[in-house]
């Protein structure tokens, strides 16, 4: 078999980034591996700050540095700041789209980008918003399954399969979806628990990389 190119997109808060997200793409590009692909990168793009108004998100200047100081030591994961300096919110499928055609001038016309994300990511896409609207749009998450790829990372207590096979929209393609394991390093880091812990003047050393601890040090952040 030839080799075949691909590229890695993870899209979230990062609020702040931990091991977590990284642990997240590290497993990705490994299984993509066993299948023949040469990940040529695995990009983080923050959300702008129009997504989300809660007090304990800090801005998206700050999100993207501690994405930047989280990959410094990567020698293929890299932040991007288009999806968060944009002024408004741009849907995941737009981000993919944008960021195909950069990884395509980069690596070559036939390199696919995989959408890389954890099962309680999954577990939202039927969910509905306060004022009566979805968040995710049906037919985007059709398009992203088929168009792009989706890996799915596992996460205790999501049920990302038995999500995808409830939703009339795409139950006929759930089996195109990958979903893994990280048996490497199964936990249950994650922003919530970093802010948390940060609050409570507890230690978060190894929970992310050292670069993101100082940042967020120096800048005062979570901190009441």
């Amino acid at each position: 078999m030839s080799t075949r190119k691909a590229a890695l997109l993870a899209v979230g808060s990062f609020n702040p980034p931990t091991i977590a997200h990284l642990r997240m793409l590290e497993t990705a590009k490994s299984h993509l591996e066993t299948l023949n692909f040469q990940v040529c990168e695995g990009i983080m793009s923050p959300v702008a700050d129009s997504y989300n108004k809660k007090s304990t998100v800090v801005s998206a200047q700050h999100r993207f540095k501690m994405v930047s100081a989280a990959t410094k030591s990567s020698n293929w994961i890299r932040g991007d700041d288009w999806e968060c300096t944009r002024p408004t919110w741009t849907r995941t499928l737009a981000v993919l789209k944008h960021h195909l055609e950069g990884v395509r001038q980069k690596h070559g016309a036939e390199t696919c980008l995989f959408l890389v994300v954890g099962g309680d990511v999954v577990d939202s896409f039927p969910r509905i918003l306060p004022d009566g609207s979805n968040l995710w749009n049906a037919d985007d998450i059709l398009k992203i399954i088929m168009d792009f790829g989706l890996i799915v990372i596992s996460r205790d207590g999501a049920t990302p399969l038995q999500t995808c096979q409830a939703m009339p929209t795409i139950c006929h393609v759930a089996d195109r979806i990958t979903i893994l394991e990280d048996q490497v390093l199964p936990n249950l880091i994650s922003s919530t628990r970093l802010r948390q812990a940060i609050l409570a003047r507890k230690s978060i050393k190894y929970a992310t990389p050292d670069d993101v601890i100082d940042y967020i040090r120096e800048n005062n952040l979570y901190a009441a």
